[in-house]
């Protein structure tokens, strides 16, 4: 069993949705409860692409501001993937980036992910 509980697991995405700029210096790990340790590229990779989808879908931002220039690796990665787009509809487009369906989806995959990964590093044996 995990010692974190429903509350404190949405305080986690939280600060992950409250980060300004995607930058991997930016990701709270302690606050996280995971030790610099325990980091590596895969999970900096995946936080990464989740503060970007979150932010699509939360607060879409600009093609031009400065989350999507410093985030440019992962926001291109994500159109890439079909994640975030800037299509309004079948003919035209804007300058904000917004979640795609296949986005949601991938979002709550990767908050799972992210929720066995930090419940695994509190379990009590």
């Amino acid at each position: 069993m995990s010692d974190i509980s429903l509350e404190e697991w949405h305080k986690k995405l939280g600060l992950l949705s409250d980060l300004t700029l995607p930058l991997k210096q930016n990701i709270p790990w302690e606050k996280l409860g995971l030790t610099r340790i325990e980091k590596s590229d895969y999970l900096e990779n995946l936080i990464l692409l989740f503060v970007i989808i979150d932010r699509g879908w939360r607060k879409p931002f600009t093609v031009k501001s400065d989350f999507a220039r410093v985030g440019a690796l992962h926001v291109a990665i994500a159109a890439s993937e079909g994640f975030i787009t800037t299509q309004i509809d079948e003919d035209s487009w804007g300058k904000h980036w917004y979640v795609t369906p296949d986005g949601q989806d991938i979002h709550e995959e990767i908050s799972s992910t992210l929720k066995e990964i930090i419940f695994k590093t509190h379990t009590i044996n």
